[in-house]
């Protein structure tokens, strides 16, 4: 039960709208010196990231009968135009998130891609929370949690400054979660459903097309681990104890696997025998997020649920990229923490998913 509370808690802090009623929002005519075709862009495009977050039904129209408003305001910025977003109750006037972004007046293709970036940032602050806007963390320790931008983190301290872009990185204390693939990217389609399952049927191209987002919407430097990076925080870091597996040498205490995916069920009783002696694991699949026990640096599921994408190629033919961990269908060996196999890039299977790392701090 110790390890349900924090995803818990971090469930329903990052995405609350997500399992409540989708809210009503009337995305307002923007308001400055906007022309009508860069009003209606503006609009079209708050409102269609608004409802692909998952939290929200936006309209687009000045229909001031729903739950929320939506107001936008612009100022002058040395040749770009500064808009300034809002969310507000329609009944109290309390301002639940606002964001602002830069977006080039002209041309009409460089604006539109500019109101594209402000919708994914009010769509995203507005799941992830505004407190979840943290640009700097101050002393940074080995094996502590962070919140960085809606999503828990690790840090990794790397007294070999050749593992990483420093002396440590940042990487997803969890998989990548449904949930949060969709309030960044709109769809969602993984094999089995779920918000708190990790995003799986994500080709490396796909994982790359989420990181590419998260990254103009937060301004920061997010990517795959490389398979070092991976490996050196699968196996604790400079706090590792050496176990097979990401903290355990018992594979069921971290992992979900073959043997514990699915549900355990009587085999029929073979001829000649005077009871059922056999138990067979049927209907496999993924299990939420952080539902086993961490390792030494308090990351979960780096052994097992689902294998995860790394950033560089297997080898020097360049052909597939490698993917580490094992997964829910896998047996007990494949899941230590040394297996390395590869997919190509454009591959999707429900056996893979992914996790974030963030560098540049």
């Amino acid at each position: 039960m110790k390890r349900v509370i924090p995803i818990f808690f971090f469930t329903l802090f990052l995405f609350s709208s997500v399992f409540a009623q989708p809210k009503t929002v009337a995305i307002l005519e923007p308001s400055g010196n906007f022309s009508m075709i860069q009003k209606a862009i503006l609009q079209a495009k708050l409102a269609e990231a608004l409802t692909n977050s998952g939290g929200y039904d936006a309209f687009n129209n000045s229909d001031t009968d729903r739950e929320l408003i939506c107001i936008t305001e612009l100022a002058d910025a040395n040749n770009q135009l500064l808009v300034v977003c809002k969310l507000v109750e329609q009944i109290s006037g309390k301002v639940l998130t606002s964001t602002e972004h830069r977006i080039a007046n002209k041309p009409i293709t460089e604006f539109e891609k500019g109101c594209i970036q402000l919708a994914f940032k009010l769509a995203w602050w507005s799941t992830a929370g505004a407190t979840a806007q943290i640009h700097g963390v101050g002393n940074l320790q080995n094996g502590t949690h962070y919140s960085l931008d809606g999503i828990d983190l690790v840090y990794v301290v790397c007294p070999d400054t050749g593992i990483s872009e420093g002396n440590g990185f940042f990487i997803g204390m969890f998989e990548v979660t449904q949930a949060q693939w969709k309030a960044l990217m709109g769809s969602n389609f993984s094999h089995f459903t779920g918000d708190n399952l990790p995003v799986e049927n994500a080709s490396w191209w796909d994982a790359q097309g989420f990181l590419a987002r998260l990254n103009v919407v937060t301004g920061n430097n997010y990517r795959l681990p490389t398979e070092t990076e991976w490996e050196f925080a699968a196996r604790g870091g400079t706090l590792g104890k050496g176990n097979i597996y990401s903290g355990s040498d018992n594979i069921n205490q971290v992992a979900w696997y073959y043997d514990n995916s699915g549900t355990l069920t009587k085999k029929k009783k073979k001829e000649g025998e005077s009871k059922i002696q056999y138990w067979d694991n049927i209907d496999r699949h993924t299990h939420p997020v952080g539902a086993k026990e961490p390792n030494e640096l308090g990351i979960f599921d780096m052994s097992g649920n689902v294998w995860e994408w790394c950033e560089d190629w297997y080898d020097s033919s360049q052909r597939d990229k490698a993917v580490r961990g094992g997964g829910w269908d896998n047996n007990a060996h494949t899941c230590i923490i040394s297996t390395r196999t590869h997919i190509p890039p454009s591959n999707r299977d429900s056996r893979v998913g992914f996790r974030v790392a963030l560098f540049g701090k």
